[in-house]
């Protein structure tokens, strides 16, 4: 049976990095060195185990990547099978059959398995949109979590835990959280997505940064959060 809703703790900010690829190693390396300077250890990496559907982009063509990740012993979890449709949407799910989903999943999840030597622990799927159904295929697919927008579904007991707000970069010069800023001065629970360039290319560290700094923001990523590690 599902249990009801329940608020993440306020003053909490689960902190993931995006797009975990081969295609965007150096970017990686760069924005984990950045929030590890920050005084930020604890975030979950969303790894992408085939970008774009092309094999050269993929974990197992990409060992010294991959022994990169395995280093860091920081969480992983499944960002998606290819991120992208053949079509170029990034709504990858969305005109999937729940049969299909599991197929990705299951292959996503031994995909990363086998490369970086333990299982992802749960999935979120690309700018965090996918149908409801995706969810219970995670669950089939032993995976401990599935995030759809400001849900988070907590597979091992069927309750969903909520946040306030997303602050998702879109890696580009324009980002901007404007519209979240009431919320997070109030000191809400949020999820933050950063994508591998925004390093260099906007200000999403900075606000990082401030809402650690300033208003006392504790960063977990979502394994540590839903099961306290």
């Amino acid at each position: 049976m599902m249990k009801g809703h329940q608020s993440v703790e306020d003053g909490i900010a689960l902190l993931s990095i995006h797009d975990v690829s081969p295609v965007f190693e150096n970017d990686i390396v760069a924005t984990y060195d950045m929030l590890i300077d920050l005084g930020i250890s604890n975030f979950t990496l969303l790894v992408t185990p085939m970008y774009e559907l092309k094999k050269s982009y993929s974990l197992e063509n990409n060992p010294l990547f991959s022994e990169f990740l395995a280093s860091l012993q920081l969480e992983t979890s499944l960002h998606g099978y290819s991120h992208f449709t053949k079509s170029g949407s990034m709504d990858e799910f969305q005109k999937m059959d729940r049969d299909r989903v599991l197929t990705r999943i299951k292959s996503g999840k031994a995909m990363i398995s086998k490369s970086i030597g333990k299982e992802p622990v749960g999935f979120v799927p690309p700018m965090w949109k996918a149908p409801r159904r995706v969810a219970g295929a995670a669950q089939d697919a032993r995976l401990k979590y599935c995030v759809i927008g400001n849900n988070i579904h907590r597979l091992s007991d069927s309750s969903i835990l909520t946040t306030a707000d997303l602050l998702l970069s879109q890696g580009t010069k324009s980002t901007s959280f404007t519209n979240q800023l009431v919320e997070v001065e109030l000191g809400g629970p949020v999820q933050v997505g950063v994508h591998p360039r925004d390093h260099r290319e906007n200000k999403v560290l900075g606000f990082i940064a401030d809402l650690k700094d300033r208003l006392d923001y504790r960063f977990v990523g979502y394994g540590s959060y839903l099961f306290q590690e």
